[in-house]
């Protein structure tokens, strides 16, 4: 098994055509074929089944799949990293996968840091879910995800360090009526208009909150997976939502908005960095890591 074949296979199944393979990797078609089936011979399993909607994966070809993807995405990123030792300059390009929280602080930091240590370096960053970052992190697409460690998280493959303990709270505009008695309890907060993240964990964890204390679940008036969206918005009007200190520290800071722990003890998870268990980190990636612990 080379990689080649390995690449063969990918692209055929992508496309799901070997005709379209063929000429997107510049081979003729009995040449993909013949690639294809010695693929198959090596590992004495069936990987496609060809019919009139085109090459379908068997059940072996959608096992062997994201395998093959983490095999090319890693000896491409062993290509870069040896490339960067032996002073090749930029090739090497670290793809990381963030939470809102570091996106607004942490990693812009370390990121500037090594943009003026290492101005070689070159960066792609992902903003998302920890579900979904983490899935991408497991395939290969990501080299480091950062986010919180949520009691939900399927961790299978991955490594955390943990380097800050977040808070997270219940956050309302500064002149929100809700304050004008005081800090409401959560009994109050139920009927306000709340803001929800777009990530079904992220959902049941905010219903729960309530279903613990006998409350009746909210509606939720608005749901979105855009942080702007939610930080204007709760600027702009009467709405609530939950998030993390970091995640909301200017505007903490400068009073726009205001902080309430509505549920005691107040909710705290571990944030920090995550990684493949069976990946070693290449020079840049560990000088990147060791950034985000250092601030």
């Amino acid at each position: 098994m080379d990689i080649r074949q390995i690449r063969r296979f990918v692209t055929v199944a992508d496309l799901g055509s070997f005709n379209r393979a063929a000429q997107i990797l510049a081979v003729s078609q009995p040449s993909l074929t013949r690639s294809i089936q010695m693929l198959e011979a090596e590992l004495d399993a069936r990987l496609f089944e060809r019919g009139a909607h085109g090459a379908q994966l068997t059940a072996m070809g959608e096992e062997l799949l994201p395998r093959a993807r983490v095999i090319l995405i890693e000896r491409d990123r062993a290509m870069a990293a040896l490339a960067a030792l032996r002073g090749g300059g930029g090739a090497e390009r670290i793809a990381i996968g963030t939470d809102a929280a570091f996106a607004t602080q942490r990693l812009p930091r370390a990121l500037a840091r090594m943009a003026a240590d290492d101005p070689g370096a070159c960066f792609h960053v992902v903003e998302g879910g920890a579900a979904g970052l983490l899935q991408a992190l497991r395939e290969g697409r990501l080299s480091l995800v950062l986010g919180t460690r949520a009691p939900w998280l399927d961790l299978a493959g991955v490594q955390f360090e943990p380097l800050v303990e977040e808070r997270a709270s219940v956050m309302l505009r500064a002149g929100h009526p809700l304050l004008a008695q005081g800090s409401p309890d959560l009994a109050a907060l139920s009927r306000a208009c709340w803001i929800v993240p777009d990530q079904d964990s992220l959902v049941e964890g905010w219903s729960q909150m309530f279903i613990r204390h006998g409350l009746p679940v909210p509606p939720i008036t608005l749901r979105t997976s855009s942080l702007t969206v939610i930080r204007h918005t709760l600027l702009a009007g009467d709405f609530v939502c939950l998030g993390d200190h970091s995640t909301y520290a200017d505007a903490l800071e400068d009073g726009a908005l205001v902080a309430l722990d509505a549920v005691n003890p107040a909710y705290t998870r571990p944030a920090g960095l995550f990684r493949r268990a069976d990946t070693r980190l290449s020079a840049r990636e560990r000088a990147l890591a060791a950034l985000l612990r250092a601030n």
